[in-house]
């Protein structure tokens, strides 16, 4: 088994074609159907199935899957160790964070970064996302959260207190702290179903023996932002998102009983997980002689 074959693999299930996987890999395409076959012979299953005129993971490919990825991901470690011998930051960076810390906290902390480890490639993913399994299966270095709690399976590094809001156009503001019943008269908009901001607020009206009922939900906060501007309802969202607007006055925060929810933002990554050269940058960008950025 080689990282080639490995290689190979994983880009034909990414593309769906040996075709294409040749052109992305500048390959031939009788290339990669070797390796791949060679690697079926090596551990005696086929790994695809030929549908049409398509090919597909078998059930031993799909049940093979996720090793394949932790093997690809140790190779890529093994050859940025090796290259980062002098403890130079090279090679690619992947990050999963959520929309509003890739718009509004992560631009001034990747641009000192590119400073200081100038050979470095980040690469962002934001929600939908399950970064959990990504995290586990080394497809990403490392994760930006906003959560109320630090999870024991992760080393957590503390970035920001981020207060979570309510916040509408001055035009539907009402000059008093709203009850949640109040609040659930007005058109609600909040972030996608399973976002921790709205898992807490889901928390806050079950208290009160409420159900949040949000009229819209969108994953990227910028829309929800654009909405609010627009005046269609009252949003929850983290403050860093509306700061300027509320400087401004085009938005403002609207006062509701048991809110602002507060939160915070971390960079985490698995426990026992070795931190190479280019995760290493990053860090220091936050504890280092750039930790007021944020």
């Amino acid at each position: 088994m080689t990282p080639k074959q490995i290689r190979s693999v994983l880009k034909v299930v990414e593309v769906g074609s040996v075709n294409r996987a040749a052109e992305v890999l500048h390959l031939a395409p009788s290339s990669i159907s070797a390796q791949i076959r060679e690697l079926s012979q090596e551990l005696g299953v086929a790994l695809f199935d030929q549908v049409g005129r398509r090919i597909v993971l078998s059930r031993a490919g799909q049940g093979l899957l996720p090793d394949f990825k932790r093997f690809h991901a140790l190779t890529q470690d093994i050859e940025q160790q090796a290259r980062s011998v002098s403890h130079e930051a090279v090679g690619e960076l992947k990050l999963f964070a959520p929309s509003s810390m890739c718009i509004y906290r992560l631009p001034p902390l990747i641009e000192a970064l590119q400073k200081t480890a100038p050979q470095l490639e980040v690469t962002l993913t934001h929600e939908p996302f399950d970064y959990q399994a990504a995290l586990h299966n080394r497809e990403i270095d490392a994760a930006i959260l906003v959560s109320q709690y630090e999870d024991e399976q992760w080393e957590n590094h503390p970035l920001m207190d981020e207060s979570v809001i309510y916040v509408c156009h001055p035009d539907r503001h009402q000059n008093k702290k709203l009850s949640l019943e109040e609040l659930q008269r007005e058109p609600l908009i909040t972030t996608e179903p399973g976002c921790s901001y709205r898992v807490v607020a889901e928390g806050h009206f079950k208290t009160q023996g409420l159900t949040l009922k949000p009229r819209q939900s969108f994953s990227n906060v910028e829309v929800i932002r654009r909405c609010l501007l627009a005046n269609m309802g009252v949003a929850l969202l983290p403050r860093c998102v509306v700061a300027e607007d509320l400087q401004r006055g085009d938005l403002v925060g609207q006062a509701v009983e048991g809110a602002p929810y507060g939160f915070r933002s971390m960079l985490v990554y698995p426990k026992g997980m070795k931190v190479l050269p280019k995760l290493g940058a990053l860090i220091e960008c936050i504890y280092g002689d750039n930790k007021n950025i944020l």
